[in-house]
């Protein structure tokens, strides 16, 4: 039997316990919030995935085992993410195989290897037979937990990317934004009603934040978006941002794509002046660049922001962007990034542009579907650090690479957990 620590208690470290439960493994979950906080965090936004592919068989069965079928989702049906939580991941944290084994508002602050350093016993085996060490803190109380096998499945949510040029924080970003301003917000008609909001982003994100406004805009007809995203590579620049894919097996994601490039298409700055721009409520700068921000009072009671833009890239291309703008409002959709700190005294081998580990970001390099749906979890090896028994397992393992789904995380558990159990790991402290 291993000790096997998981950090985070979202759905692949819930996945990731209740296999190396049923293996027969000790494993503890080491969460810094609650169960299933981050995905509560945007539990107003559907799924694109149906419940059948979200989740595993043996989730599945550990749930219909303790409180029957009918407790559980349709597998076809779409969830919304607090449905999502309720009705499958805080059930499973209930099992009873992991009753007593998840340990919330417990943060990880720190991993190493009993008496190695970061630059002791590289490539050496003698490293790898030494437990782990997680420094752990809960309710400003530290303490030292041992391990054989640490499963980072922490996410990369809610490390949010930057708005500014090259991916850096822009001018003035990080004394006026917050962490809410980076996150999928709740399209409140009393905060975003009759108010102008800018909207930076070019993924899925994004576009469900245009969308949402547009529909508010059908009851407040003074509500407004001001949309920053890349355009589509030539010839495709006029179609929208968001690539759609012919065939699309998630309905709903080519819904929402094909929503919001028509709003990005009819909104392009360069109509600005045509008779029907005054009605439509999107407005697209493709290309832009957010120079610099600061919060600025608006005529309402919430302060807004003053926005200046770098246009030398739409420009190019025949647009012509205003040099400034006001808005009320600002959601920066931009993305996640791993969280490395907790991991930099181990020997782990990144990709130098993902951040997520390189022998799954090589293999992900050459995927030739552009469809994520498509994409599975290339097996335990690619998951393997330099560091013996340290995986990186779900969103994180994509380091910034978006194309994550769930399936794919429930495919790397099932195949790490069974090629550890191949191995002798059980180890005394």
């Amino acid at each position: 039997m291993s000790r096997i620590a998981i950090i985070g208690a979202g759905p692949i470290g819930l996945e990731a316990a209740l296999l190396a439960r049923q293996f027969g493994h000790d494993a503890q979950i080491f969460e810094k919030g609650h169960v299933a906080e981050n995905i509560l965090d945007w539990g107003h936004i559907r799924l694109f995935s149906p419940f059948g592919i979200n989740t595993s068989e043996w989730g599945r069965g550990a749930i219909a085992k303790s409180l029957g079928h009918d407790a559980l989702p349709g597998d076809d049906e779409l969830l919304t993410g607090c449905e999502f939580a309720e009705r499958y991941l805080i059930p499973l944290s209930r099992s009873p195989e992991l009753t007593g084994r998840i340990h919330e508002q417990t943060q990880v602050q720190s991993i190493s290897r009993r008496h190695f350093r970061k630059t002791d016993g590289i490539g050496s085996a003698v490293r790898g037979r030494e437990p782990f060490l997680l420094l752990v803190e809960r309710e400003g109380i530290q303490r030292v937990e041992f391990a054989d096998v640490v499963l980072d499945c922490s996410g990369t949510y809610p490390h949010h990317q930057w708005v500014g040029d090259g991916g850096m924080p822009c001018l003035g970003e990080r004394h006026s934004l917050t962490e809410t301003n980076y996150r999928l917000p709740m399209i409140r008609r009393e905060e975003f009603g009759n108010r102008t909001t800018l909207v930076i982003g070019s993924g899925f994100s994004a576009a469900t934040s245009v969308v949402k406004l547009a529909e508010l805009a059908k009851l407040d007809p003074q509500t407004k978006v001001l949309w920053i995203a890349k355009s589509q590579p030539p010839p495709y620049e006029s179609d929208g941002p968001l690539l759609r894919i012919p065939n699309d097996p998630l309905v709903e994601r080519d819904r929402l794509a094909a929503k919001v490039n028509e709003l990005a298409s009819l909104g392009h700055v360069s109509r600005a002046a045509s008779p029907e721009a005054p009605q439509h409520p999107v407005v697209w700068f493709p290309n832009a660049v957010v120079k610099s921000l600061k919060s600025s009072p608006t005529y309402r009671e919430f302060n807004g922001f003053e926005i200046e833009l770098d246009d030398s890239q739409a420009t190019e291309q025949g647009s012509a962007l205003p040099a400034r703008l006001t808005v009320d409002r600002m959601i920066a959709n931009v993305g996640y990034r791993p969280d490395r700190s907790i991991y930099e005294e181990l020997h782990v081998h990144e990709c130098y542009s993902t951040q997520g580990p390189i022998k799954l970001a090589a293999k992900l390099l050459g995927e030739t579907s552009s469809d994520c749906i498509a994409q599975t979890s290339h097996g335990s090896d690619v998951l393997k650090n330099p560091e013996p028994n340290f995986f990186i397992l779900g969103s994180k393992s994509y380091g910034r690479n978006s194309n994550f789904l769930l399936k794919v995380g429930i495919e790397q558990v099932c195949d790490v957990l069974t090629s550890l159990g191949r191995d002798s790991l059980g180890r005394s402290v």
